[in-house]
């Protein structure tokens, strides 16, 4: 699965995957408003993610992001400020998606999230992401001072044993987490980075977007999932429940 995910990646150009604004929306359900279109359930947040938010919230927010791609740049600190205007509604689990084209770059900034993460929990990870978008060239060029500027970034940011994030970047485990990401990524269609899902916790109705978007659009629709206690309108053919 990952690897054909990873092929037709690899197959596509830079704009295929990530596109700003918002592509066009497929599969709508006539009463979700555009850009979103209406998805099969992406599930319940794991206990792998890193949530920022309510534990119990009504409403999840998920974004796949790769810490190279230039629109996910662009929509850094969206998701983080709605969730913090969300008033206890939605919580947000960011996770990784490195595309191949954007390199060695994006694999080693995705990596290293992950080890800060391991050693700072979740709070240390967002705080990476932030500071790691502000600080990259995009495009898979990375930050000035290339691997050793980001052991350094991740350090400040809360991966303070030097050794043990040494190790977890040197490891096939770090990887495969970061590659079990790239296939959830597929399962739920996503088409780009960054792709935003947002998810009723109580019928399990998501509905996505892929592109950057504005505050404004991720907090209407995270209003109006928190309303949307049964599903409205046809589902997809592969909807589980």
């Amino acid at each position: 699965m990952r690897a054909r995910f990873w092929a037709t990646a690899l197959a596509a150009t830079t704009m295929a995957f990530a596109a700003a604004p918002a592509m066009a929306a497929s599969a709508q359900v006539p009463d979700v408003p555009a850009p979103w279109r209406s998805i099969s359930d992406v599930g319940a947040l794991l206990p792998q993610d890193r949530v920022a938010g309510p534990a119990q919230a009504p409403v999840s927010v998920v974004v796949w992001s790769d810490p190279e791609c230039p629109y996910c740049k662009q929509f850094s600190g969206v998701p983080d400020s709605a969730i913090a205007h969300a008033q206890g509604k939605a919580n947000l689990a960011i996770r990784l998606l490195p595309l191949p084209f954007h390199g060695a770059a994006a694999v080693l900034g995705g990596m290293a999230a992950m080890c800060v993460a391991d050693q700072g929990g979740s709070g240390a990870y967002y705080r990476f992401l932030a500071d790691y978008f502000a600080r990259t060239n995009g495009g898979g060029r990375g930050l000035v001072g290339g691997r050793a500027a980001v052991v350094a970034l991740a350090k400040q940011d809360g991966a303070a044993d030097g050794a043990k994030l040494d190790a977890c970047l040197r490891s096939d485990d770090t990887l495969g987490r970061i590659s079990a990401e790239g296939d959830a990524a597929e399962r739920a269609t996503v088409q780009g980075t960054p792709a935003v899902a947002v998810r009723n916790n109580t019928s399990g109705e998501t509905i996505m977007v892929d592109g950057a978007i504005d505050e404004a659009t991720l907090s209407d629709a995270i209003s109006l999932m928190a309303e949307r206690t049964t599903r409205r309108g046809p589902p997809p053919a592969d909807y589980s429940r």
